[in-house]
């Protein structure tokens, strides 16, 4: 089973190869993927639960870019509504949902995820392409299918709890991130 680093080190070595905007929901995910490949392309979400989702789908549809938005399972299904929304993308989209059934940044609690079928919504919200994966290679094989397509793509990562410290915080306040975010798409063609 994939650990949270190890899914997330895969989307950083995608994103970096494909110049892909990552929008990483709240919690320990963004915590993790600063500590792991921190760029400008990263829009780390603070305090802000379930939007990560709707604003890679507004930078996807504004941009025609590929826009990568990573959500633990909680985050999911708190803004569950913004997944009718991913056929607005224009650009490649991949909604990654990390599920490792707990709401690990508040201590643990068991998420309503056990039992869930993520992959019947994002069928249900119309993406052109929704898997369920656990091990490293068919995500990194899913990963790169979804980025190649002009059409939105859904890939459910079930990952292991995490059992050691959580990550240091992003470091960053959040107008700064979007400051550094904006700047180097500004100086992008688009």
């Amino acid at each position: 089973m994939l650990t949270r680093d190890d899914a997330l080190a895969r989307v950083a070595r995608t994103a970096g190869v494909e110049n892909a905007a990552v929008f990483v929901g709240n919690g320990l995910n963004p915590r993790a993927l600063h500590a792991i490949a921190d760029r400008d392309e990263n829009f780390y979400m603070m305090g802000s639960m379930g939007l990560a989702l709707p604003l890679a789908i507004g930078f996807s549809r504004r941009s025609g870019r590929t826009a990568l938005a990573v959500e633990g399972d909680g985050n999911t299904l708190m803004g569950m509504s913004a997944m009718a929304l991913a056929p607005a993308a224009r650009g490649p989209l991949v909604h990654i949902v990390l599920d490792n059934q707990v709401y690990e940044s508040t201590g643990g609690q068991r998420s309503p995820a056990p039992g869930f079928s993520f992959v019947g919504v994002a069928r249900a919200a119309r993406y052109a392409t929704a898997v369920s994966v656990t091990d490293p290679e068919a995500f990194s094989e899913a990963l790169s299918e979804a980025v190649g397509a002009m059409q939105p793509g859904f890939i459910h990562v079930r990952t292991a709890a995490h059992s050691g410290p959580p990550p240091p915080r992003v470091p960053y306040h959040p107008a700064d991130i979007t400051a550094r975010f904006t700047a180097r798409y500004r100086t992008c063609d688009t």
